[in-house]
């Protein structure tokens, strides 16, 4: 089966998109105001599952929070950095998110602390 030439016009196009396809896209802006209350854990095998309360402090809401969570063995050392994208709303004010999973095979290893990495505005172009 024979495929047809590209027309040098959609080759030229698809040349110069290449370099733009080949970025990745840029992260979420940065928290701001928006911030990790309270944590508590739970330890499965193979799984760490944390209950995270977040406050937003800005005066409209935002989504995606990028939660970013690093984990200890018993002398402190971090032995691990898990991160997870929790697909909620957050209006202004606390919410509670129970379940948020991260996969962690050091057995040893204990939660330390967790931050926001980065949050979408609601409404906005992100």
């Amino acid at each position: 089966m024979r495929i047809p030439p590209i027309p040098l016009a959609a080759a030229a196009y698809i040349l110069l998109c290449l370099p733009l396809l080949a970025q990745p896209s840029p992260p979420g802006p940065p928290p701001g105001k928006f911030s990790i209350v309270t944590q508590t854990w739970h330890r499965y095998p193979g799984l760490a599952v944390a209950d995270i309360t977040f406050e937003n402090r800005n005066d409209f809401g935002v989504r995606n929070a990028v939660v970013s969570c690093e984990f200890l063995d018993p002398k402190g050392k971090v032995l691990a950095t898990r991160g997870s994208t929790v697909f909620q709303s957050f209006p202004p004010g606390k919410k509670k998110i129970d379940g948020i999973e991260f996969s962690l095979r050091e057995k040893n290893a204990v939660p330390g602390s967790c931050r926001v990495i980065s949050v979408s505005t609601i409404g906005g172009p992100n």
